[in-house]
């Protein structure tokens, strides 16, 4: 999907958003959830391609599970941001905070395996 086509999307479904929040805050948000499932399934070509180049690279010169941990800690952190930012355009700022501390906290467990293996590596350096 190209740039303009998701500005106008963008731009349309907003007006189409604040309309029906005026209304019904609650069909708002379920339509907001709809509107953010569009976007994705309309980057979803783009996406492989940029996931078939970075796999390419990683065969070339990185671990595929270093590519593998870092997908799931993009993923979490992509999930997370959109939930909070849904709680936050329905009222429930607190909601939102504590959702980026847990979603944070979830992305560094994700990446512990990467940090363990910098750490011993960094470490085993030092000791020659």
């Amino acid at each position: 999907m190209t740039v303009t086509k998701l500005a106008v999307f963008a731009l349309i479904s907003l007006i189409f958003l604040m309309l029906i929040k005026k209304h019904s805050p609650s069909l708002s948000a379920v339509s907001e959830v709809a509107v953010i499932v569009i976007f994705i399934i309309g980057v979803l070509p783009d996406l492989r391609n940029l996931l078939e180049t970075l796999r390419n690279v990683g065969d070339n010169f990185l671990s595929t599970d270093v590519f593998k941990i870092m997908f799931k800690a993009f993923g979490v952190l992509t999930v997370g941001g959109i939930a909070s930012d849904i709680c936050r355009d329905n009222g429930e700022n607190a909601l939102a905070g504590v959702l980026e501390i847990v979603v944070k906290v979830l992305a560094i467990s994700c990446a512990i395996p990467i940090f363990t293996a910098v750490l011993t590596t960094a470490l085993s350096l030092l000791e020659q």
